[in-house]
């Protein structure tokens, strides 16, 4: 198997390997946990049944004088506080004797011949269950003792319920907390690569060329999908690339029969038939040449420098100043700062604020100002006091070929490739408008600009 088909697992593996992690790693903590449960268990209740006889063992000390004697451990002690009816008696080897409380008689009676076995356990009669006994031969800092004590409870029933509810409870508990948090991260975990993939195809660009969905990661059963993706992207760009080159053909190819036509039309008698036809010729060479603007640009590679907005603007308005004098307004250029640094591509932005200062030209009504404005975040504004949009038309003006006026000269495409350079440049575009009194149109940017709001000394 190669490199590349391992690194295309299948959701069926990556969910076997993750549910069978996840019940090793909860065997493993509730092994651990039911351990570490059972070493805090202290000599209490039943316990000591199994720990009392140790820890009398463990009390046991030999003076310098080689003289035994009781030094209850911290547990022996506990033990012996909460049951006062707790005793043992140790035999040491040289005959001596130590004890505790005393010792039931009938246990006494019978100690001779019980502590000739190395290990006894007493139950207790069934009048006095609490009546238990154990007999041990241990080790001891004295050297080997008999041990016999009791008078505490010695049944390991409640140890071994304890700890039989410990090894079922605890990894009960802790499946119950890996059925709830585990299995939603393994699932969350293992279908990771769809959510790769939603990721890869939201940034594909429909208006870059060339985008494919990158197959590196992702399991065997999405790759196929992927790929037969990949291969619908490549046949809708030759589309698009096809469909480009006509608009661009035709439009070069228009140009020729345009030029001709407007000859011809500029021979004919003056009347009201020629008027119509040069109109007509008019906006058929605006559709024509906004064409090319708009293919010309789509397919230009890119441009990012330094722009510096205000200068870029001064220009533009420098441009169309004597043409909007001519239509009878007055242009004014104003900005609150004194530098609006940005990337992006000038020609593109100066195509598009030239067409929105047009617009304000053309539908201007031939009087009143123009006036474009910096702000100080920025945000360019461009203002007319002419026929103004309806609101319900404002939200289509940006759509390709839509007019507001059917029977104006323009070509429907001005502002459509205003929107698109703007939102090229991380932007976009609010509209306010009122009828009879203007348009304002506010350029605004989502990225961040270097603005220097004084002009620096010289």
């Amino acid at each position: 198997m190669s490199k590349n088909d391992m690194s295309h697992q299948s959701l069926r593996w990556r969910f076997t390997l993750g549910f069978i992690t996840l019940q090793l790693v909860t065997i493993i903590a509730s092994f651990g946990l039911v351990l570490y449960i059972a070493t805090l268990s202290t000599p209490r209740g039943a316990v000591p049944s199994a720990w009392y006889p140790q820890e009398i063992s463990k009390s046991v000390t030999v003076d310098h004088n080689g003289k035994a004697a009781i030094d209850p451990t911290p547990a022996l002690k506990t033990v012996m506080d909460e049951w006062p009816t707790s005793w043992f008696v140790l035999l040491l080897a040289d005959g001596s004797t130590l004890r505790r409380g005393e010792m039931p008689i009938d246990i006494a009676e019978n100690a001779a011949f019980l502590t000739n076995f190395r290990s006894v356990e007493l139950r207790g009669y069934v009048d006095a269950p609490d009546r238990q006994a154990t007999i041990d031969t241990m080790s001891t800092a004295a050297g080997e003792a008999t041990v016999l004590a009791g008078g505490v409870p010695m049944s390991l029933y409640q140890l071994v319920f304890v700890v039989g509810q410990i090894t079922i409870g605890v990894p009960a508990l802790i499946l119950l907390v890996v059925t709830l948090v585990g299995v939603p991260w393994v699932t969350k975990w293992s279908l990771r690569s769809l959510r790769q993939l939603t990721e890869r195809l939201n940034r594909i660009d429909f208006e870059a060329r060339g985008g494919l969905v990158d197959e590196r990661g992702l399991p065997s059963e999405l790759l196929r999908v992927v790929r037969e993706i990949n291969l619908a992207l490549n046949r809708l760009d030759a589309g698009f690339e096809k469909t480009e080159r006509f608009f661009v053909n035709a439009a070069h190819e228009l140009r020729t029969p345009i030029a001709i036509v407007q000859v011809r039309a500029d021979t004919l008698q003056q009347s009201e038939e020629k008027l119509h036809i040069q109109k007509s010729i008019k906006r058929l060479t605006a559709i024509t040449n906004q064409l090319m603007d708009i293919e010309r640009y789509r397919q230009s590679p890119p441009i990012s420098k330094n722009i510096e907005l205000t200068h870029l603007l001064s220009k533009v308005v420098a441009d169309l100043a004597p043409f909007a004098i001519s239509k009878g307004y007055e242009i004014s250029f104003d900005t609150d700062v004194f530098k609006v640094s940005m990337e992006g591509d000038d020609e593109a932005l100066d195509r598009a604020f030239s067409n929105l200062v047009r617009n304000a030209i053309q539908y201007g009504g031939g009087r009143g100002d123009i006036a474009i404005n910096v702000e100080a975040d920025g945000s360019v504004l461009i203002s007319d006091q002419g026929i103004g949009i309806a609101g319900e038309l404002q939200s289509r003006i940006f759509e390709p070929f839509y007019r507001v006026n059917p029977h104006g000269s323009g070509a429907g495409l001005g502002l459509s490739m205003v929107n698109e350079i703007i939102e090229k440049h991380d932007g976009f575009i609010e509209l306010s408008s009122t009828p009879g009194e203007g348009s304002v149109f506010i350029i605004r940017w989502r990225n961040a600009l270097r603005i220097d709001m004084h002009r620096q000394a010289p």
